[in-house]
């Protein structure tokens, strides 16, 4: 009489096939999730490190970062416009760079001062080559560049009175709005529901 043979029946294979994938599976959507969350958790940070680097700018020179001359009294009653930047596209030469500005003037002509970057940035939230002014951007935890627009309008003073002309940037203060995964920014979209986007005026995420 035949001895019946030990092993797995071809069902019982089949079940733990199943369960084994459907464990990979599972630990699969978990890894990206704990990414996923990784890279929001990092953006926020960078994005309070540069929004702080803003401030202490405008601590310094008594304006945010920008390539215009800000509007003065004269400037607002003549109707002069001051445009409005959407891009980080000069934002790292400002915080990211030393700065040489001049402190005062002796016999000889204006006395220059060297300024230490107002933000360290690591070389993961830098994009290049560095070919000079406007060509190093600011980028987020998924490669994409933030985005800095000012005057700001949901972040700090949503709507500023422009009763007395247009404004300058000193009568606003700035967003920083990173466009997510999707790497898509619509500046009026993305004021009314921020979506995936991670912002200085809304850091915490759920």
């Amino acid at each position: 009489m035949r001895k019946p043979t030990s092993g797995f029946t071809l069902i019982e294979l089949l079940v733990v096939i199943a369960i084994i994938g459907f464990l990979a599976a599972t630990l699969i959507i978990a890894a990206a999730g704990l990414k996923q969350r990784s890279n929001i958790e990092k953006t926020a940070a960078l994005v309070r490190k540069v929004d702080a680097a803003c401030e202490a700018y405008f601590t310094k020179f008594h304006d945010f970062p920008s390539q215009y001359a800000k509007l003065t009294s004269l400037d607002k009653k003549a109707g002069k416009t001051w445009p409005t930047i959407k891009s980080d596209k000069y934002l790292f030469d400002y915080l990211g760079r030393a700065l040489t500005v001049a402190e005062g003037f002796v016999a000889t002509g204006a006395k220059f001062k060297t300024l230490d970057p107002f933000c360290e940035l690591n070389a993961s939230e830098i994009g290049g080559p560095d070919t000079g002014v406007g060509s190093v951007a600011i980028l987020d935890s998924w490669q994409g560049p933030l985005w800095y627009e000012l005057p700001g309008y949901a972040h700090g003073t949503n709507y500023p009175d422009r009763s007395k002309g247009e404004v300058s940037s000193t009568d606003s203060k700035f967003d920083l709005t990173s466009p997510g995964p999707n790497k898509v920014a619509d500046s009026l979209l993305d004021k009314l529901n921020p979506g995936d986007d991670v912002t200085n005026w809304t850091y915490d995420r759920k």
